[in-house]
């Protein structure tokens, strides 16, 4: 490739442990269309252990490297400083400034790919015959009349409409879509166009014991003069009634932006609806922030984590970045929906402004809170594949696959993959997946290897043929499954559904941990890791205290 001046350099000092300045490893630095290597020089295999290291190798795909800082020029040579999306980072000092600049400058275009040709989506290819056909079954994993048959639709009150079945209805939503019975064309396609991208209120999931749904949408065209749709609002009223054993119930629009955002938004000809438009609606606002805010608490808490020399400054740094209080308000957001379905018997529908980040998040939270099945192997397949590949997530502004508006950037998915593993963490026999797998899901997502998550929606997937061309991300998982299964998992989906099987978190500050095996598992925070893990040890007599009252309180 044109891009790569020099595919090999050699005697580059890697330094493992940022804090100690002389801590190097000496090896050669191979860079390749899709990846580079660092290899380490076999005496230093021998004698530094490598630990951290497995086979004195370290591999990053070029999509993964999130980004490469050339910094100030020491006596051994040209540093410079990159930082992975897997939260890997590497200090790579070479002996010639001129080799330096001209790696540099090849992984900041290589890193920012503009087409599926430059990653290595396209080249990928499985070890082995088996491993090939099993990463190829698994674009068939998801099949969505399957899942929605599961919770008894289509049925009289919630069918299939076909008005999308050429993504000409929503681009950006699934082709299958199902609605209220009682939902006309004209109600429909009303609705439609007095919502933000057209994404209408479409139905997510029905809790059978209640006959309550969640259903998801994007924010209204409200604006400033505040209009109207009368379609909109006889939408609205057909989900209500398609709750067949709660006609004289309410319904709950769950609307997952601070108020103030989307009163912000009217300003822009959007906004959030006004109630007294709508029969027995009851607005509920949770403070979610954008996509910016999060992208800058998660760059916080990477700073604090590589930087932080002291227990104390490694502690208030975790804080400051809030992304533990961001946890803390998605969760307490998908407990709400869930105890609505559940305990109130209202049906749901969730919002923030376009319903691709928030709106994916809370909806599937709350779907595991309620289902046994979503925290099975297969059950949490299907929901990634239903609320965030089907409704359209945009994995690939979001992180980054291919070069976009980096302002686009957000680590969206994975604050959704942090509150799974809060959740594993007070429920861990309820599980049948280990945080390993949500971390190599992370890692495959990032990798570039593989389709399942190319493209912003389902249409640019099929319009790209990534399920003829690509492997699945799935198959790959399934073959390394003995790595990721739970050995402590008690299946309780043999129960059904019921309050024996609803989970209540709890989202107290001692019971919201930081993930250290996803972004502490390079030891890359040195003294200050070691500090949390003590502080962890110590309060884990708490948070088991916390789990068995949680627990004890779902069998009552």
């Amino acid at each position: 490739m044109d891009y790569i001046k020099k595919p090999c350099i050699d005697n580059v000092l890697l330094q493992r442990n940022l804090r100690v300045s002389k801590n190097y490893i000496t090896g050669t630095l191979y860079t390749y269309p899709t990846s580079f290597l660092f290899k380490c020089h076999e005496s230093d295999v021998t004698t530094k252990g490598l630990l951290s290291i497995p086979g004195g190798e370290i591999q990053v795909p070029h999509c993964q490297v999130d980004s490469i800082e050339q910094l100030n020029l020491t006596s051994s040579g040209t540093p410079l400083y990159i930082r992975c999306k897997t939260f890997l980072v590497l200090k790579l000092i070479f002996k010639k400034e001129p080799d330096a600049n001209d790696f540099e400058k090849t992984i900041k275009r290589l890193s920012k790919p503009i087409s599926l040709e430059e990653i290595s989506v396209l080249n990928y290819r499985p070890n082995s015959v088996h491993c090939l056909a099993s990463q190829r079954s698994g674009w068939h994993v998801f099949d969505i009349n399957i899942e929605y048959s599961r919770f008894g639709v289509p049925s009289k009150d919630w069918v299939y409409c076909k008005l999308n079945e050429e993504y000409k209805l929503c681009p950006t939503y699934p082709r299958w879509l199902f609605v209220p019975g009682e939902a006309t064309y004209e109600i429909i396609t009303g609705s439609a166009k007095f919502r933000s991208q057209a994404r209408l209120p479409a139905l997510s999931y029905v809790y059978l014991p209640s006959n309550a749904a969640i259903c998801r949408c994007s924010q209204p065209c409200v604006g400033i003069t505040n209009n109207r749709s009368e379609f909109d609002e006889k939408m609205i009223s057909c989900i209500r009634m398609a709750n067949r054993d709660g006609r004289y119930n309410k319904l709950y629009i769950v609307d997952t932006r601070p108020k103030v955002n989307a009163m912000v938004n009217k300003a822009g000809g959007k906004g959030y609806e006004d109630v007294k438009n709508y029969s027995d609606v009851l607005y509920k606002s949770f403070p979610i922030q954008n996509i910016h805010v999060m992208r800058d608490s998660l760059a916080k808490l990477r700073n604090t984590l590589e930087s932080a020399i002291s227990p104390s400054a490694h502690i208030n740094g975790v804080e400051e970045s809030g992304w533990l209080t961001h946890l803390k308000i998605v969760i307490n957001t998908a407990m709400f929906i869930a105890q609505a379905v559940s305990v109130e018997n209202y049906s749901v529908l969730i919002h923030c402004s376009d319903g691709w980040d928030r709106t994916a998040q809370t909806s599937s939270l709350s779907q595991i809170i309620l289902d046994p099945y979503y925290r099975t192997l297969n059950g949490f397949q299907i929901l990634i594949e239903k609320e965030w590949l089907a409704f359209g997530h945009k994995f690939v502004d979001r992180c980054s696959l291919l070069f976009r508006n980096p302002d686009e950037a957000s680590p969206i998915f994975l604050q959704f993959l942090d509150c799974v593993f809060q959740l594993q963490n007070q429920f861990p026999t309820y599980f049948e997946f280990n945080e390993y797998y949500l971390v190599e899901l992370y890692d495959m997502l990032t990798s570039g290897k593989f389709g399942t998550f190319l493209g912003n929606c389902e249409r640019d997937r099929v319009k790209q043929r990534l399920h003829e061309r690509t492997f699945s991300i799935w198959g790959y998982l399934w073959e390394n499954i003995s790595k990721f299964t739970n050995p402590y998992y008690e299946n309780s989906t043999d129960l059904g559904l019921g309050p024996g099987t609803v989970l209540r978190p709890s989202t107290e500050d001692r019971d919201l941990l930081l993930w250290t095996k996803m972004y502490c598992r390079y030891d890359i925070c040195c003294e200050a890791k070691t500090a949390l893990d003590i502080d962890i040890e110590t309060s884990n007599e708490v948070k088991t205290a916390t789990s068995r009252l949680a627990e004890s309180s779902i069998s009552t």
